[in-house]
């Protein structure tokens, strides 16, 4: 008999005999005889309760139910978790446990991957037990988290702080705080600083916000951080988490002395590259640091293209300690073919594959498939499950159909239907009555009409098994393709697409076509920057339509000497003019961009942090107390 055997049959002979002489002592008595080790063994198998649960009744076996469920969501075993909770009846048990049944509950939806639902499962309303309500607030942080409202993961965290006693685990929910407010562009902490805040939360986003600043301007950190403790000198983070923060911030930073840029300055792309270097050194010398600048060298890529590895070499032999570009795709998947780069380089475009890391590699660009893949994200956060999309037929649309695709399906989503369309054409009546199955409409009406021989009253009818679409365009295509959608009797259905529909240029006529249509893009189109827009209005006005390639020229010099920072930590981000932007396991640059929706033909700003009514919380929240 197994140690385990051994001490179910003396449980189970000591339930028997106390039942039967009402006497609990000589329980106590046989359980003396198993050692800690039998204890620790069946205290940790799910199976021993599941054992116990069969042998009693009443809310001892629901108790006995609760903890197998619980140590089967330890061992990641979600569908025996689940079925163990099914087998209580809600309707007669204690309200303890069924609380306790809620919170497992929200658990197993987030270990499936499911944080609306443990949101769902578990709002905030009952009066608990202090221990509980710690380990709610634990799952609804991580939660928000998982759904992407770091905001709101910190507010809950900030909630837990005075019921943590642990100074251990004190500050590892300082941490927690830090990571989750670290994810949120500049943008929003800018926008926060500026409502009623509670004092305590106030002083978290000041910090933040000094943080996102002194990824450029480090060298005034310290004395930021100062300020801020004078100003909090009370404030829960004060004690401890600043003491180390100016020098976590400037740790693994370091801006090389010779920087080399890769661009093909002549030829066909030259406007592109002519913005992206203006944009550069346009950053290199409204950089605060004076001192230190580094040497820029650029190297016309346009002579000879295909031969990237002389360019390279070149930049290398001139001293380069630093290597920003190739632009050319072609080029990049030259450089990611081979295992080690002599020089830290940080390419302007990305690799076609990525299966390896290329050590010293660094891929930055304005991807589309990241923007596509965020469209998902919104469309998903707002609600919307059924998508059908409308993309050009090119090599462009398709990739932004794939990555939508599979993003909004791993989310949980249905993609129902998708359809080409030919760009540059005024009409697109065929691919819009093909995507919303209104042909199929038109189809019946003649098959009626012939069957019938008679004229008859016919509205055409659009499926009604979707609730958004997904639009790749570009804008003179978005003008028109939106207003047909309109026009065929999906007016209603949100429409989300990608910076690709907007010129990036005011122009409120013209964009009225596109009102109501939600739409992605970086802070430098939504959110500008007044002196780098002055400095590109005022030297280079005929590059206005390529200024987000200035932008990311911009962000190419900027972001160089944080480039350590993003390697070391996960939850770090460049807080940038393309976007707020974190290295990848594959070292690729991806940028998370602000969200926007048409309203009298100019991009009105969406707040991202803002719950929708199903995630809020039913008592008041820490910016209310």
């Amino acid at each position: 008999m197994t140690s385990i055997n051994r001490f179910l049959f003396y449980f189970v002979l000591a339930l028997l005999l106390g039942a039967c002489t009402g006497t609990p002592t000589q329980q106590a008595d046989i359980t003396e005889t198993v050692t800690d080790s039998e204890k620790e063994a069946v205290r940790e198998n799910p199976e021993t309760y599941v054992e116990l649960s069969l042998q009693t009744t009443g809310d001892i076996r629901d108790r006995h139910i609760i903890q197998a469920a619980r140590l089967y969501i330890e061992y990641g075993n979600f569908d025996a978790a689940e079925n163990q909770l099914q087998l209580i009846d809600a309707e007669i048990t204690e309200a303890d446990i069924l609380r306790q049944m809620q919170i497992l509950s929200a658990r197993i939806a987030l270990g499936r991957g499911q944080p609306r639902q443990a949101l769902k499962l578990l709002p905030l309303h009952a009066i608990v037990a202090k221990q509980q309500l710690l380990e709610i607030y634990q799952i609804r942080a991580t939660a928000f988290l998982d759904a992407g409202y770091p905001l709101e993961a910190a507010k809950t965290r900030i909630q837990m702080d005075s019921l943590i006693k642990d100074s251990a685990d004190n500050e590892k929910n300082h941490q927690a705080i830090w990571e989750a407010l670290s994810l949120l562009p500049e943008t929003s902490l800018n926008q926060l600083s500026l409502t009623p805040l509670h004092p305590v939360f106030l002083g978290w986003i000041e910090l933040a916000k000094l943080a996102k600043q002194g990824q450029i301007d480090w060298q005034h950190l310290q004395e930021g951080i100062y300020l801020w403790r004078k100003r909090y000198p009370d404030h829960p983070a004060a004690s401890f988490f600043t003491q180390g923060l100016g020098l976590k911030q400037i740790e693994l930073m370091s801006q090389p002395t010779h920087i080399a840029v890769l661009l093909p300055l002549t030829g066909r792309y030259a406007n592109i590259a002519q913005a992206i270097r203006n944009g550069f050194m346009t950053a290199y010398y409204q950089h605060p640091n004076i001192t230190d600048r580094p040497k820029i060298s650029f190297i016309d890529t346009n002579i000879n293209p295909l031969a990237i590895w002389n360019h390279y070499r070149k930049a290398v032999d001139m001293g380069a300690d630093f290597i920003v570009g190739p632009f050319m795709k072609t080029s990049v998947d030259s450089l990611a073919q081979v295992s080690e780069l002599e020089v830290p380089t940080l390419t302007l475009n990305y690799a076609k594959t990525q299966d390896e890391i290329t050590t010293n590699l660094f891929q930055f660009g304005l991807l589309p498939e990241d923007e596509a893949r965020q469209a998902a994200d919104m469309a998903f956060r707002q609600g919307h499950t059924h998508a059908v999309i409308l993309i050009p037929n090119s090599d462009w649309g398709q990739r932004l159909h794939n990555a939508f695709r599979q993003r909004f399906e791993e989310l949980g989503g249905t993609v129902i239907n998708s359809q080409a369309y030919s760009p540059g054409n005024n009409d697109f009546k065929h691919a819009i009555q093909t995507l919303l199955n209104i042909n199929q409409s038109y189809a019946r009406h003649r098959k009626l009409k012939r069957l019938l021989n008679h004229d008859l009253k016919f509205i055409p009818y659009r499926r009604q098994d979707v609730d958004m679409i997904f639009l790749a365009a570009t804008p003179t295509d978005a003008r028109q393709l939106k207003p047909q959608l309109k026009f065929h009797y999906a007016g209603e259905l949100p429409v989300y697409t990608t910076s690709h529909a907007y010129t990036g240029k005011l122009d409120k006529r013209a964009d009225r076509d596109i009102d109501e249509l939600f739409y992605c893009d970086m802070p430098w189109i939504l959110n500008p920057p007044d002196s780098l827009q002055q400095s590109l209005t005022r030297y280079w006005p005929g590059q206005q339509r390529y200024t987000r390639f200035f932008a990311l020229g911009t962000d190419a010099y900027n972001i160089i000497p944080f480039m350590g920072r993003l390697q070391e930590k996960s939850y770090e981000r460049f807080s940038g003019q393309t976007g707020n932007i974190y290295l990848d396991p594959f070292k690729r640059l991806h940028r998370e961009l602000l969200w926007a929706q048409f309203k009298y033909g100019k991009p009105t700003l969406i707040d991202l942090n803002k719950l929708p009514e199903e995630l809020t919380q039913d008592e008041s929240a820490i910016n209310k107390q």
